[in-house]
């Protein structure tokens, strides 16, 4: 289980600053101007990534009736604190919004 853990750590990391990258590139040239995502951040920026990370950790054997509830516990801790690192990484309005 603490390789499933290790691996899910990389592959997560990874997966959120692809997530992250592609979400500001698109916030940079289609919706720069949009007061809809300003308003709304919290969907590209916080939902998306919850929600990949949260599948691949199912898909990593996590959050089965069979698997150890402490590695559960663990996959969930990791994927609160890769969105915790990332969310004001590319974020245009960082500084200013909250």
């Amino acid at each position: 289980m603490k390789e499933r853990l290790l691996g899910f750590l990389f592959v997560g990391a990874l997966l959120v600053t692809a997530l992250d990258f592609t979400a500001d590139k698109l916030h940079q040239k289609f919706f720069s101007e949009s007061l809809w995502l300003q308003a709304h951040w919290y969907v590209p920026y916080l939902m998306v990534p919850v929600v990949a990370l949260l599948a691949l950790a199912v898909s990593f054997g996590f959050f089965r009736p069979r698997s150890p509830r402490w590695a559960d516990a663990a996959a969930l801790l990791i994927t609160a604190f890769l969105v915790y690192i990332t969310v004001g990484a590319a974020y245009s309005c960082w500084k200013w919004c909250f």
